[in-house]
This record gives C-alpha cells, sequence and structure tokens, in this order.
C-alpha cells in the first residue's frame, strides 16, 4: 500500500479531539475517543507493514521492534525527561513520589496498570495532577506490538491467508463482547488495560488483513461513507462524557467511523483530510499528544485558571512545542543509522530508560525532596494524602471483590472491650471515607465497629442500584450479604451512609433503568424504609449519615496551592441541597422515632456555604471523598458541638442499650 495522506489527516482529527476535550472544551465532552481513533489507524498500519513482511517471508520480531523503537522512544523519553525536571520543582512530595513511581511504570510499557491501580477511573479527580496519565494509550498499543504480531505469525502459518482473516474477524468480534462485559463489571481496568481495548486494534488489523478482498465502489458511495464516518467520529465526541459506559459498545461508533474513513480512501472527507495544514499536523500529531498533557496539567497543579484566552494561548503553545519536538527529536530519531537490534535497543531505549529510572528511584528515596517545604505544608500534604480506601481496603470493596463476607480484621474501637463489634457500617465508598468520623463517635462512646463497604452500592436491601443491571445485581447481592451479617451478629447500632441518589438520578433497575421522578421517588423511599424495619426488628438502632458535599470541581489542594503558588483562588464552595434524601428523612423521622441521623455537612457548611478546609486542616482527597484526617478532624467538632449519638452500655452475655434521639433539625 503506497503512502496515505488522507491518514495523517485522520490523526489531526484524533489529536485535536483530545487536546480539545483535556483543555476544557464542553462541547467535546467525548473527545477521549481521538485516542480510539489512533488505535484502529494503528492497527491498520503496523498490520499492513508486518503482514506484507509476512508474505515475503522476510519479517522478525527484531527488526519489527527496532522499528517501533526509533519511532517511538527518543521523543517519548524526551519528553518524559523535561516533565521530571519541572515537576520536581512544583510537586508537593508525596505528590512527587507517585509521579516518579509513575515514571518507571511508563518506561516498562506497562504504565496503564499503574494509572489504573493508583487513579482508578480515567476521569477521577486525582488524575487530572498526573502528568504522565496520556501514556496509558502507548503502553495499550505497544503491549499490543508485543502480542498481535505473534498471533499473527502463528495464524499465517498454520491457518494460511483466508484462515487468518476469518480468525481475526471472529476473534474481533469475540473482543467487542468481551470489552462490553469488561465495561459492565469494572470500571477502570476497562478503560486502561488491553483486554477491553484490544478490539480497536484489531478492527484495524481486520481491515489490514481483508484489504484486498474488500469490493470498490464508485466515487458517490465513498463520499458518503466518508461522510458517515466522521460523523460517527464526530458525533462520538459530540455526545458522550464521562460518564458514559466506556468502551464497550459505545467504542465502536469512533472505531466503525475510523475504518470507514480508512476504507473509503478517495471520499470527500479523505480529500479533505489530504490537504497540507491536516497532514502537517498529522505528522506532530504523536509530539502534541505527549506534550499536551504535561502543560496542562502545570496548569491544573498551580491553580491557574483555563479561562478562553488561556485556553487559545495553551493550544498555540503546544502547538510550537511540538512542532520544535517533531524536528529537532522525533524526525532525526526515526531516521537514525542504526540497522540491528541491539544497539538499537541499547542506545535508544535501555540505557536512557535506566538513567531516567535511576533518576525516579532517588527522588522516591529521598521523600519527594520534601525539604523544600516548611511543616505546615507538610503537615496538610500527609492530611491530604490519607485515604481510608487504602488503609481500610480489606473492608472496601471493588465490583471485583463484591462477593466477599465482613471480615473480623475491619473490627475497629478499644483493644480492651470484647471482639465483637456492637457498631456496622455499611455503604459505598462515601461510607469508607466517613470511618474516621464514625470511629471518632464510637471511641467516645467506648464502642467497636465494624465496616462493610463497596464502591458505588447504596445500603439499602432489594434495590437494584448502579449505572448498568449487571452493577446494579451485584450491589444488591452485596447488600443480601450484610443483611445476614446484621441478622446474626446482633449489633446494638447499624449506620447507613452513602452518596445518597437526588432526583436525577438514572442508576435505580427493576427489569430497566427507572427515570421518572415519581417513581424514583417511591422505590428508593419504600426499600430504605423496609431496610429500616429489618434493622429495627434484628434489635439495632438504625443510624442514617447524609452525604458531605461535592467541591464542584474545585481543587481538594486549594488552600495548599494557594500557601505554595500564591495562586488567590477561593476556596470556599457552595453545598447543593439534595431534595431526595431531605423529603426522605423528613418521612423516616415521623414514622421511626428511634432513627439517628447525621448530617456531617454542618460541620462544615454555615448555611450553604461551605470550606474544605479548618484550622488548616484539608478535608478533602478528592472532589467528594474526605481524607482521612479531616474526616477525624469533623467527628471531634461533631462530639464537640452535638455529644456523642451513642451512649450504650454492654452487658457480659446479654444486649442493654440506651439511647437519644438527634432529630434531623438539631443537626
Amino acid at each position: 500500500m503506497n503512502y496515505r495522506s488522507d491518514i495523517d489527516g485522520l490523526r489531526t482529527i484524533a489529536v485535536f479531539l483530545v487536546i480539545l476535550n483535556h483543555v476544557g472544551f464542553s462541547l467535546f465532552s467525548g473527545g477521549f475517543v481521538g485516542v480510539d481513533v489512533f488505535f484502529v489507524i494503528s492497527g491498520f498500519l503496523i498490520t499492513t507493514i508486518i503482514y506484507s513482511a509476512l508474505k515475503k517471508n522476510n519479517f522478525s520480531m527484531s527488526w519489527f521492534l527496532g522499528r517501533r523503537i526509533k519511532r517511538l522512544m527518543p521523543v517519548l523519553l524526551f519528553v518524559i525527561f523535561i516533565t521530571t525536571l519541572v515537576f520536581s520543582l512544583l510537586m508537593l512530595p508525596q505528590d512527587l513520589v507517585k509521579y516518579y513511581r509513575s515514571v518507571i511504570w511508563v518506561v516498562s510499557y506497562i504504565g496503564n496498570f499503574f494509572f489504573w491501580r493508583e487513579y482508578g477511573g480515567y476521569f477521577d479527580g486525582g488524575s487530572l495532577e498526573a502528568p504522565l496519565l496520556h501514556t496509558w494509550s502507548l503502553a495499550v498499543e505497544e503491549q499490543y506490538y508485543f502480542i498481535w504480531p505473534l498471533m499473527l505469525i502463528v495464524a499465517y502459518r498454520y491457518l494460511g491467508h483466508k484462515g487468518t482473516i476469518i480468525t481475526s474477524l471472529l476473534a474481533c468480534f469475540a473482543a467487542i463482547m468481551f470489552s462490553q462485559w469488561g465495561t459492565e463489571v469494572t470500571i477502570g481496568a476497562a478503560y486502561y488495560l488491553l483486554p477491553t481495548r484490544f478490539f480497536e486494534l484489531l478492527v484495524g488489523s481486520c481491515l489490514a488483513l481483508s484489504w484486498q478482498h474488500l469490493p470498490r465502489f464508485n466515487q458517490i458511495t465513498n463520499h458518503a461513507l466518508s461522510c458517515f464516518g466522521l460523523i460517527l467520529i464526530i458525533g462520538s465526541a459530540l455526545l458522550l462524557d464521562k460518564n458514559s459506559s466506556f468502551p464497550g459498545y459505545n467504542a465502536l461508533y469512533p472505531v466503525i467511523g475510523t475504518a470507514l474513513i480508512i476504507f473509503s480512501t478517495t471520499g470527500i472527507i479523505n480529500r479533505l483530510l489530504s490537504l497540507k495544514p491536516m497532514v502537517f499536523t498529522g505528522n506532530i500529531s504523536y509530539s502534541l499528544y505527549l506534550w499536551h498533557w504535561p502543560i496542562l496539567v502545570i496548569f491544573h497543579y498551580t491553580a491557574i485558571e483555563l479561562n478562553l484566552v488561556n485556553q487559545f494561548l495553551v493550544i498555540a503553545a503546544i502547538y510550537v512545542i511540538s512542532i520544535l519536538s517533531w524536528k529537532y527529536i522525533e524526525q532525526p530519531g526515526r531516521h537514525i543509522n542504526a540497522k540491528s537490534f541491539k544497539p538499537i535497543f541499547v542506545k535508544f531505549y535501555a540505557m536512557p530508560s535506566i538513567a531516567l529510572i535511576m533518576l525516579a528511584l532517588l527522588g522516591v528515596n529521598f521523600d519527594g525532596y520534601k525539604s523544600r517545604f516548611s511543616n505546615e505544608i507538610l503537615t496538610m500534604d500527609t492530611a491530604f494524602n490519607a485515604h481510608s480506601s487504602k488503609t481500610r481496603k480489606l473492608c472496601h470493596s471493588s465490583y471485583r471483590q463484591s462477593t466477599e463476607l465482613p471480615k473480623e480484621q475491619c473490627i475497629f474501637g478499644s483493644v480492651e472491650q470484647q471482639k465483637k463489634a456492637e457498631v456496622f457500617i455499611f455503604g459505598d465508598s462515601h461510607a469508607n471515607h466517613l470511618i474516621p468520623f464514625i470511629q471518632t463517635l464510637t471511641d467516645d462512646a467506648n464502642l467497636r465497629g465494624q465496616d462493610y463497604t463497596l464502591d458505588r452500592c447504596l445500603p439499602i436491601f432489594n434495590l437494584k442500584w448502579g449505572s448498568n443491571l449487571h452493577k446494579a445485581g451485584l450491589c444488591e447481592k452485596r447488600n443480601k450479604l450484610a443483611l445476614e451479617h446484621i441478622k446474626t451478629q446482633a449489633f446494638n447500632y447499624v449506620v447507613l451512609a452513602a452518596s445518597w441518589p437526588d432526583f436525577g438520578t438514572r442508576r435505580i433497575f427493576t427489569d430497566q433503568r427507572i427515570e421518572q421522578q415519581a417513581e424514583v421517588e417511591q422505590i428508593f423511599q419504600s426499600q430504605l424504609f423496609a431496610t429500616l424495619e429489618v434493622i429495627i426488628q434484628a434489635g439495632a438502632i438504625p443510624i442514617i449519615i447524609t452525604d458531605t458535599p461535592t467541591l464542584g470541581g474545585k481543587s481538594p489542594k486549594c488552600m495548599i496551592k494557594n500557601t505554595v503558588f500564591n495562586s488567590g483562588v477561593d476556596c470556599s464552595f457552595q453545598h447543593n441541597e439534595n431534595k431526595l434524601i431531605n423529603a426522605t428523612i423528613a418521612k423516616l423521622t415521623g414514622k421511626y422515632p428511634d432513627l439517628i441521623t447525621i448530617e456531617p455537612h454542618k460541620m462544615m457548611c454555615n448555611d450553604d456555604n461551605c470550606t474544605m478546609e479548618i484550622n488548616g486542616i484539608p478535608l478533602y482527597r478528592d472532589d467528594d471523598h474526605l481524607n482521612e484526617v479531616g474526616s477525624a478532624l469533623l467527628g471531634k467538632i461533631y462530639l464537640k458541638r452535638k455529644g456523642s449519638p451513642f451512649t450504650a452500655t454492654i452487658a457480659k452475655g446479654a444486649k442493654t442499650t440506651e439511647h437519644k434521639i438527634i432529630p434531623p433539625s438539631a443537626i
């Protein structure tokens, strides 16, 4: 196949969808699909190269990987080096240690695993301050470059040309199904890892393998195919957003769109993509992709507002830097005069990678060079990085561990008390982040607690709640385990805490998703009422903890950044009333006089105006989760203002309970 200038132009579409999305243009809320366009292009081009060599019987992995190293590594390692120098000066110690660790994973081309494990979902708040986050896609491609050639060699040798095409197409259909399943089962892993992304590259590969056997259409049809392909790509960039299920079936829109444009060859869109400005930008698209994210992270990290003027200035700066990078690093690297694999591997990958790893290990060893900052900043940094999701990871599950039973290791409280816990806490990650708050209250009452929480799962029995029907079913099963535990353990108190839904929720299911406001309210309230009935019948006093307010996009490090960078950002934020939970609690207090309701947000808010720090201590770790220090601090403030909601005594061999009712209006 001859050089296709339109494919370089297609790279321009891909990279600018990503950049416009990351810079903050809300119109392109699904601009992340640009990465999927890149995947299809990569699968198509490398398979064309590999298969052509296979048919001539002169393909070797060392030759292929040597080409990849020369194409990808010089500029990537240079960007990592410059990024490391810049953020070694800017970053707070614990953030810098995490960055150094990411360097080690990224240069090993397994960075996608690191970002999945450290940041969870791609759109989680902390990921905005990971300078190498975007390299997850490079890791996916490199992993494909290792696996796919080997698969292709085996298939071609034993199945022949037609057998290879048929097997690849069947594998592609299976990979699509697996991606959808993986997207329903997990969130971060499905986004970051190769198995659920495999079909995107494989679509390009199947197109290359089948190229000589595909029908050829007239010019009008090619025009229509290319236009439809562009509509699929741009449409997905406009209609999808961070809340969309992805990749899975939703990734088929940009993937099929890209394949149609590649296939149409001479369509009107192909001609537009072949214009010189489009082709040139496509040529520098790799540099554009590498540079854009670290530059944007500088703005996020130093709390510089990305207003409209700054958005265009950033794009211009990225473009200029990328031209220089392409001309003086990327292009010379591609034309390195070395033909054997060993010198290419040693000089242009192994040696610079080892140097970067040593630099990173040095920074980790010196704790992110924390001597650069005052004790005040270090105290705030330590608080911010104390996460209940990590210290209580045996007790807080993802959907993958949803069937695990409550553990004895999750009992906390006075060691002088008997092993049994008197207080049981279940709910979602917002119950998990309140464990230090609750432990402050139980310690004051000399009680022991046990936590049992699951990501994105409301503590309501017999309720299908989740982003899809599969996850809703897992949540329902998890709560059945909690129900049996409550019945058998005879707790004094059962605490229900969560990111409670409002009327706009689209996560409640029966046989299908429930969206009507009246029906949402009826199902939610009736099932919550039934849950409280079960708890009371089990002999426990129910406690509902309302949610903490979200920061509304403001950085949880706002006060630290104001101190370090003198950014002058207003760190206050507004608390938005949850009308559904407020209406529900109003009904509950009349029906269940023993119910205790705790509203932590009253500890940080004056009316609707809230603070994300108290006495110089940051309360949050991301947009809607408290850090451990902040959570415990709110517990202390609650005790000082309201006293303990627990007044329980445990008699040996029998349970006697005294309690006081705290109406919502009193908190």
